[in-house]
């Protein structure tokens, strides 16, 4: 995995994120996975914190760069895991 986060595509991911990062912060996006807002202001060591979700996974085949970004928590994040599809909530 470590050679993904360092390889091809790394950068051009890196600020995707940011900008999906940004568009949170915006427009007060939610988690695509528990539907709660996002405080993007929190360190990202915190379990609630934002993180940027590939709906395919990249261990999966998923593209690292050439997909939409969901917003998440950290915590949502992780217990999704891999394995399960993502539906993106946009706010009404």
């Amino acid at each position: 995995m470590s050679s993904l986060r360092n390889g091809n595509g790394h950068r051009a991911y890196r600020r995707k994120q940011a900008q999906l990062k940004r568009r949170t912060a915006r427009e007060s996006l939610a988690c695509a996975w528990c539907g709660a807002p996002i405080d993007t202001t929190l360190p990202a060591t915190h379990p609630m914190s934002f993180t940027a979700d590939h709906p395919d996974a990249v261990v999966h085949g998923g593209h690292l760069v050439k997909q939409e970004l969901a917003p998440m928590h950290r915590r949502c994040n992780s217990s999704k895991g891999d394995s399960a599809p993502v539906e993106i909530w946009e706010a009404s």
